[in-house]
């Protein structure tokens, strides 16, 4: 079960700057009150104190993105989404805020028709969340998690039919990237991102969609493990495309770690089951000390195949598969493709059992 908030937060026209121009008319504001102008990236872009209820700023942006007129000491927010060239103008009342317009900029009107779908549909899964973690009852629980599956399918379906209604706009890859997590896999994901203009896959949100994307299929199930060399405790280079043509759980493990300890007993039967059945195990470690690793090899009975660099957590295979906790493994198939991970106990049996039969 997905539970997540969806949060609100929403690119790509020239590599260029170009000035833009914005003035806004903020009523019922103290007079002199501090007016801070800044990109999603958190750079200030203007600032200045309010001179008579007005704020005019000059500056520049590289390609859309989202801006955010912020008046600290009010706590108050105006975000918009906008374009290099873009001139617009805030009408804001203090008394009013939420009725505040923005006016000049297409990417903007975008924007607030994403908002306009989107934010009822934010609302509607943070309350099934927090509803969920307060049940205890399960017959009421699984209702409620049949209403938040739902709920996700609806806001996948919007944003996919967001994009194909405007596949040039900025704001497309910002509404993809500020979903990203509700996708079951980066495949579907990327199948959204392909929907774009190539207009559309410049700029901030772009790029921070694309390294999402490209971060999430490794280590996917589906696609190709990717490939490493690291010496085994002979101090031989083994890699993992030398294996390939069987099954290969690659296994991430430690001396050190307990879990791991715990759950190489079922590891070794597994092996001993299915060895001669075209499965094997590439065994990769997290440790420091080699006396250690070697010793834990030998105690443990894990007659197969091990590589490690020694570099704790700054294993370089590691790094290259995002390993963050470990027990983890991967399970590889004959033409190199993940076919399962993070198969423990008798599900690593199950798995195989059904593979090779």
């Amino acid at each position: 079960m997905r539970i997540i908030l969806v949060v609100a937060a929403l690119l790509p026209f020239s590599l260029m700057a170009q000035q833009n121009q914005l003035k806004a008319t903020l009523k019922n504001i103290p007079e002199g009150a501090a007016v801070l102008l800044s990109d999603a990236e958190g750079k200030e872009l203007s600032s200045a104190k309010l001179v008579k209820g007005a704020f005019n700023a000059n500056f520049n942006l590289s390609s859309p993105t989202l801006v955010q007129l912020e008046l600290k000491q009010q706590k108050k927010i105006i975000d918009m989404f906008l374009a290099p060239g873009d001139q617009v103008t805030i009408a804001a009342d203090g008394a009013k805020w939420n009725a505040a317009t923005v006016k000049g900029s297409t990417a903007n009107d975008d924007y607030a028709l994403y908002k306009q779908r989107f934010t009822p549909l934010k609302d509607t899964l943070g309350k099934l969340s927090a509803r969920l973690q307060k049940e205890q009852d399960m017959g009421k629980r699984q209702l409620l998690i049949g209403e938040y599956e739902k709920a996700i399918g609806k806001v996948l379906i919007t944003a996919t039919n967001f994009v194909k209604e405007k596949p040039a706009s900025p704001v497309s890859p910002f509404v993809l990237y500020a979903i990203n997590k509700l996708f079951d896999s980066p495949l579907e994901l990327e199948t959204a991102y392909n929907e774009l203009q190539p207009a559309a896959k410049t700029g901030f949100f772009a790029q921070l969609l694309q390294e999402t994307i490209a971060d999430a299929k490794i280590g996917a199930i589906g696609l190709p493990a990717l490939d490493f060399t690291q010496n085994d405790t002979a101090n031989n280079p083994v890699s993992l495309s030398s294996l390939r043509g069987k099954y290969v759980l690659v296994d991430f493990w430690a001396s050190w770690c307990r879990p791991c300890r715990d759950e190489n007993p079922n590891v070794v039967a597994t092996y001993q089951q299915f060895k001669d059945k075209n499965f094997t195990v590439l065994g990769v470690s997290l440790d420091q000390s080699r006396d250690r690793w070697l010793k834990a090899i030998k105690d443990d009975n894990l007659t197969w195949t091990h590589v490690s660099d020694l570099q704790y957590w700054n294993n370089a295979v590691a790094k290259q598969y995002r390993v963050e906790s470990i027990p983890q493994n991967f399970l590889v198939d004959p033409k190199g493709v993940i076919v399962a991970k993070n198969l423990r106990g008798p599900d690593l049996i199950k798995t195989l059992q059904q593979l090779l039969k």
